[in-house]
């Protein structure tokens, strides 16, 4: 009986205990679509306690009583409570909070909030730029973001670089953009998307005036992925991709080749070259080796490459580190076919392997250390000839010899620019370059909060390091000429083996800076501020170190989150100036008012948040040309060089030597770039509409050019067009103005019915610039003036369409009047001063009125060689696990300027394309009022190879650039296979192009059409995560 009621005392006694322990807790996180958030943060309010959920949404937690509440925060939602009372199971779902997703935008040297932005700063996501299947991140872009202009010239493996340019063209000289990745001026056009975290683009004085000398051209900041705290998470995505040339040229086969070249020698009064029995072989193709009939494309090209791309990385940290860590490989093929009998490979092949390892310390609650380390290592290789092989390929007539002759022997021309493309392509040797680049960061932040509330420190010491070799193996095989009669003549001797190796320019560049932060609110006012030093070292084999020194100060202020000021400032040097002008003071301010949050604004307005705001500042460029204020000595290494000769008292023997270059000027600096921005940002209906605009202009002043008006009567020849290296020329001189103007938007809008989510969004570009001030040799007419045109304005002869019968004086006969065996153009008609023209030639426009076509007449003609606007549509959405990815894009207000062998009959070699059917034909009537083309001379002609607008075509386009199908594995599947995503995707890039060019893409960087044809992608991959 004692030890029962021992027992019965006992437990009540352990009654308080048992109840006061920890109630356990389990549950599951997701957002308002059910995804999801690996991450996620649970806290028992007013304690230490807390959870993060793991890779499946799931999180458990122990109550330190019976009951509480948990708050739940995610990045970019609504922060939710639950209060626990009887339940152990909870199912949380967090809402979208759209005024805090992407809450900072990436700024100069720092972040900042979104909401107190004055600043034009355009973003993309990294999942946009990843769905371009583009290895070049330059031509990921495209379309994707406002104020931003990018023209892909060429599609060739590893040199495939598009042309950059933020909101238009502002000067003469350098257009390109700063970037900086992870704060530091880095090459970034090979770094793989997946790597990167947040693309920014800073348009005007308030967002790059802190960059001083080097913001004038626009400045682009990308950040790479760093750790975050939570279990390690493996990511793997491989791509496999084919690709095609958008476009190739019609070239004609030999039988209109010989029937055209006829044709043309007939137009002249000449004999004509081949026969009737030559046309009949050409046209049944019976005689492969006396009448050849090639078609270079065909045989020597691809139909399709391969490219492949895999990436692999892993993220996740504790208390003490966060870490990134990935690494990918590139192999991207060319478009040249290989041969069995090949002695060397033949095909162009871009090979690119990279690591990056971002670490972050956290040494105490107030330090925090940052080491980061990125290499990659590039090979290009590429068959042994001076000359692209597209060069032959346009240039190279159809019935031009048979690659192999009858007895086996190689068949070509001594002369280098008739070579076999067999023989250049397999047996002239192969090059190799290899490029490997380190580059690496240290950076300390000191939370100073102890001396001041919200001042903390930040220093950062960055290296890049780039080095060049390459290997050249040179061999020229025997080549034979097999002739129509059956006859082999030797053409080019066998020459030996050769090998050479060697380096290339190597670079390297330390950086460094520190900085003092300051952030802080008061009741309802809230200020940052900060102070910034920063010296930046360039060094170059064999050429002069560059480099910039300075001081960067900013410095905001908000009340209430609706009345927002901001002033920047950067004072630094760039050492491309004479010691007494290197340094320059650039400022900026700008103003915000949030008139959503006025009183007056009523909750329930369409228009849920609004912000204005507006920027002017004063911003540098030094980007003009290497040390122009130094006296430059040009050594001679070869006797009549470039036409140079030194000679040594009466003997007319040249030397070498130093001749005297162009001297310096010191007094020269940077340009001066006046900004000035009016914009919005909107977000309406329920947040469902964004709308961003503005409005830019900008004023170039001090634009570094050659004083081209100074008469020779001075001893100093400047002719139009030379540059420094042509030497005993004057200096450059700050001269020149041009205004920009224009304005960008970006449109959104997205909702949600049911499991079918959905998205439109597009961006707009606008910028016309007006050259207002360049000085350039005496003109006797407005029109022939640069100044006051656009930038890359055309200038040539104005086209009147084609002569006709009616243009000339005819006999009785109704026949050509002629006069010493040339025809006779009616009085009334201007005189041609470029050589006889015939019914079919060109006829062009006689601006001055003189009665005379000359270069008087040459005036300011179509468009400009840049697009003036941009678009970009895309349009998304999902459903349950399939999403869908659309991107039109388009630009316009360009004209691209054609010649020689891209549109020419019979240029240089002599080739002719499918145009050149529709010309104009003496011995046919119904072309003359109906041609196409004019007519045809066997070789290049004074009158009708003229720059005018006849050979003009528009660079207007609307493309079909990307489309992404993606399926995302479903959670039950993914549970059991053990991964936390999975998702299967194909998209295609550059499918569809709606222009009216004939031959060549619209983004064609060439006007003789010998550059690497842009490339169709067709790509499949796989994205996965543990």
């Amino acid at each position: 009986m004692k030890k029962l009621l021992s027992v019965i005392i006992l437990l009540c006694l352990s009654i308080p205990q048992l109840m006061a322990q920890g109630k356990a807790i389990t549950g599951k996180v997701v957002d308002q679509d059910g995804e999801l958030l690996i991450g996620a943060n649970i806290v028992e309010k007013g304690t230490s306690n807390r959870a993060i959920t793991d890779a499946t949404g799931e999180f458990k937690l122990t109550l330190t009583g019976s009951t509480g509440t948990l708050q739940v925060t995610y990045i970019g939602y609504v922060q939710q409570e639950v209060v626990i009372t009887n339940q152990s199971v909870l199912h949380i779902t967090l809402q979208a909070d759209a005024t805090k997703l992407s809450d900072y935008v990436v700024v100069g040297f720092g972040t900042q909030k979104k909401a107190s932005v004055v600043g034009a700063i355009s973003q993309v996501n990294s999942e946009d730029l990843q769905r371009a299947s583009t290895p070049n991140l330059s031509n990921a872009i495209a379309g994707r973001v406002s104020g931003v202009i990018s023209v892909m010239g060429s599609g060739k493996p590893g040199d495939d670089n598009a042309q950059i340019l933020i909101r238009g063209m502002a000067t003469t000289n350098t257009t390109a953009p700063l970037v900086l990745v992870d704060g530091i001026e880095r090459e970034w056009r090979q770094i793989d998307p997946v790597d990167i975290e947040t693309f920014s683009v800073l348009k005007d004085a308030s967002a790059t005036a802190v960059y001083g000398v080097r913001g004038a051209n626009g400045v682009i900041l990308i950040t790479t992925k760093r750790g975050s705290k939570g279990r390690p998470v493996l990511s793997l995505s491989t791509q496999a991709a084919v690709q095609q040339p958008i476009r190739k040229p019609e070239y004609l086969g030999s039988y209109d080749f010989a029937m055209l070249t006829n044709e043309a020698l007939t137009n002249e009064g000449k004999p004509v070259e081949y026969t009737a029995s030559d046309l009949e072989h050409y046209r049944l193709g019976n005689s492969p080796y006396t009448h050849p009939d090639n078609d270079y494309y065909e045989d020597f090209m691809r139909k399709a490459s391969w490219q492949q791309l895999t990436n692999i990385s892993v993220r996740g940290g504790n208390d003490v580190l966060a870490y990134y860590i990935s690494a990918n490989h590139l192999h991207q093929e060319g478009l040249y076919k290989e041969f069995p009998n090949s002695r060397y490979p033949t095909n162009t092949v871009f090979d690119r392997m990279s690591f990056r390892s971002n670490l972050d310390f956290t040494v105490n609650p107030t330090l925090k250390i940052g080491i980061d380390l990125t290499g990659r290592f590039e090979e290009r290789q590429q068959p042994n000839f001076g000359e692209d092989l597209f060069d032959k390929l346009r240039r190279l007539p159809p019935n031009f010899q048979a690659y192999i002759n009858p007895d086996g022997s190689m068949g070509g021309r001594s002369d280098e620019s008739r070579l076999s493309p067999y023989a250049l392509l397999s047996q002239f040797g192969n090059r190799r370059r290899n490029t490997n680049v380190l580059e690496g960061a240290f950076t300390i932040k000191q939370d100073l909060g102890k001396i001041l509330k919200g001042l903390s420190f930040r220093t950062l010491i960055g290296f890049n390091s780039s080095y060049e070799s390459r290997r050249d193996i040179v061999e020229k095989p025997q080549l034979f000429e097999y002739n129509r009669f059956g006859m082999y003549t030797l053409n080019k001797s066998q020459t030996e083996l050769s090998i050479s190796t060697g380096k290339g320019p190597g670079s390297r560049r330390q950086s460094f800076e520190g900085a003092l932060n300051y952030t802080n609110a008061f009741g309802d006012h809230a200020v940052t501020g900060m102070i910034l030093y920063q010296q930046i070292q360039n060094f170059w084999e064999a050429q002069i170190p560059t480099g910039y020194l300075g001081w960067v100060g900013r410095a905001t202020y908000g009340y209430k989150n609706k009345y927002l000021f901001e002033v920047n400032a950067g004072y630094n040097g760039s050492r491309q100036f004479d010691p007494s002008r290197r340094f320059g003071f650039f400022p900026a301010v700008s103003l915000g008012w949030v008139p959503s949050e006025e009183t007056f604004w009523g909750a329930n307005s369409f228009v849920n948040y609004l912000k204005i705001r507006g920027s002017y500042g004063e911003i540098g460029n030094d980007q003009i040309g290497n040390f122009s204020y130094l006296y430059e000595q040009r050594y001679i290494y070869a006797p009549n060089e470039d036409g140079w000769r030194i000679y040594w008292g009466e003997n007319t023997y040249s030397e070498r030597g130093i001749i005297e270059g162009q001297p310096g000027n010191a007094f020269v600096t940077w340009e001066r770039a006046q900004k000035s921005n009016i914009g919005f940002d909107s977000r309406m209906w329920n947040n469902r509409i964004s709308l961003t605009a503005d409005v830019f202009s900008e004023k170039r002043n001090d634009i570094l050019a050659i004083p081209y008006s100074v008469p020779l009567v001075f001893g100093m020849n400047n002719p139009q067009g030379s540059s420094r290296r042509d030497g005993q020329g004057l200096p450059p001189e700050n001269i020149g103005r041009v205004h920009n103007k224009g304005f960008d938007m970006e449109l959104g809008f997205s909702d949600k019915k049911g499991a079918f989510d959905y998205f439109i969004k597009g961006n707009f570009t606008y910028a016309r610039n007006v050259i207002r001030r360049i000085d350039e040799e005496g003109k006797r007419y407005d029109w022939q003036k640069r100044e006051g045109k656009r930038i890359g304005q055309h200038f040539g002869l104005t086209d009147m369409g084609l002569y006709s019968m009616n243009d000339f004086e005819l006999d009785g006969n109704g026949q050509l009047l002629l006069e010493g065996g040339f025809p006779v153009l009616k009085k009334e008609l201007p005189i041609p001063s470029y050589g006889v023209v015939y019914p079919g030639d060109i006829k062009y426009k006689d601006l001055n009125g003189d009665g005379l076509v000359d270069s008087y007449d040459e005036g300011a003609i179509g468009k400009g060689s840049v697009p003036e606007f941009i678009y970009g549509i895309t349009i998304g959405g999902g459903y349950k696990d399939f999403d869908i990815n659309v991107l039109v894009q388009g630009a316009g207000n360009a004209d691209m300027y054609f010649r020689e062998d891209a549109v020419w009959e019979f240029s240089q070699l002599g080739k002719v394309m499918q145009h050149h059917l529709g010309r104009w034909n003496p011995n046919d009537p119904s072309s003359w009022d109906n041609a196409t083309y004019p007519r045809l001379h066997p070789s290049e002609n004074t009158n009708n190879h003229r720059k005018s607008t006849y050979w003009l075509y528009t660079r207007n386009y609307v493309r079909l650039k990307n489309v992404e199908i993606g399926y995302s594995l479903s959670k039950a599947l993914l549970s059991r296979i053990r991964l936390s995503t999975a998702r299967v995707f194909v998209n295609g890039n550059n499918l569809i192009t709606w222009d009216k060019m004939m031959n060549w893409d619209p983004e064609s960087g060439s006007e003789i059409g010998n550059s690497y044809p842009q490339l169709r992608t067709w790509n499949l991959g796989i994205k996965v995560t543990l």
